[in-house]
């Protein structure tokens, strides 16, 4: 790949996307959701892959929200052309087939926190920002902001998306659009926490649960729990459950006093 704004880096398992802007506080233009989506789809060719990562250069933004100098030259047809853009690599991640760790080093505006809502589990430092300004900009919230009602409420998604105000890292996470907040200087130790949290756990059930989640967002009660049954059995398929209940079973055997 011949990227200019990501930054691609392997560490067996996890592999990180540091978004490489700082100058524009790491902002979305065009370029950088094609080569988004671009690294974001080239890590599912990687089979060793369990983890993937996603931050901004530096420390004074995850991503600061779309390129204002790219905002103020669209027209109709090119608007909807560059919010396209976004969606799919929005999209890509939302429906990657390894979880994804946001690790939000800065501020997170517009564009940056419908990228941190499209991960699974977010981590922001202390210092860091997060909101939808787009109505101070004559411009609505749209693509990813429609995850919010569901994932906040509906009155907090109201207060985000018609006041433009952004929230601070706490207060974020006491409403549900982070995991945890660590201070700046223990973000990479947080997400290495995290990423072997989630490593303990078996790729493919991983997996499923995933595309439950997601199915789940768009289905009446009693679908989702048929699709669940469905996944299930696609599970018990497989070898993995068993291999690893039997590994539980020989752990606990190993771990009773004799």
């Amino acid at each position: 790949m011949d990227l200019t704004c990501i930054r691609v880096q392997h560490d067996g398992p996890v592999t990180t996307l540091t978004i490489d802007r700082p100058q524009v506080r790491n902002a979305l233009d065009l370029q950088t959701a094609y080569e988004l989506r671009q690294a974001v789809e080239a890590t599912r060719a990687r089979p060793e892959l369990r983890v993937l990562v996603i931050t901004g250069a530096g420390e004074q933004a995850f991503v600061g929200g779309a390129d204002l100098h790219e905002l103020e030259r669209l027209d109709a047809q090119s608007g909807e052309r560059f919010i396209r853009a976004l969606h799919e690599a929005f999209r890509a991640i939302r429906t990657h087939p390894a979880p994804v760790i946001a690790a939000v080093n800065g501020h997170a505006l517009g564009a940056g926190l419908e990228l941190v809502v499209s991960c699974d589990v977010a981590i922001a430092a202390a210092q860091a920002r997060l909101g939808m300004p787009e109505v101070r900009l004559g411009l609505p919230s749209v693509i990813e902001a429609a995850l919010l009602p569901q994932l906040v409420g509906l009155m907090r998604a109201r207060e985000l998306l018609l006041t433009g105000d952004p929230l601070d890292a706490w207060e974020a996470y006491r409403i549900g659009l982070v995991t945890q907040v660590v201070p700046q200087a223990e973000l990479p130790a947080a997400v290495r926490r995290m990423a072997e949290r989630l490593m303990r756990c078996e790729a493919r059930a991983l997996t499923l649960q995933k595309e439950l989640l997601n199915r789940w967002l768009n289905l009446p009660m009693e679908e989702a729990i048929e699709a669940g049954i469905k996944s299930l059995a696609l599970a018990c398929a497989t070898e993995a459950p068993r291999q690893a209940i039997a590994a539980f079973w020989a752990q606990r055997q190993a771990s009773r006093p004799r």
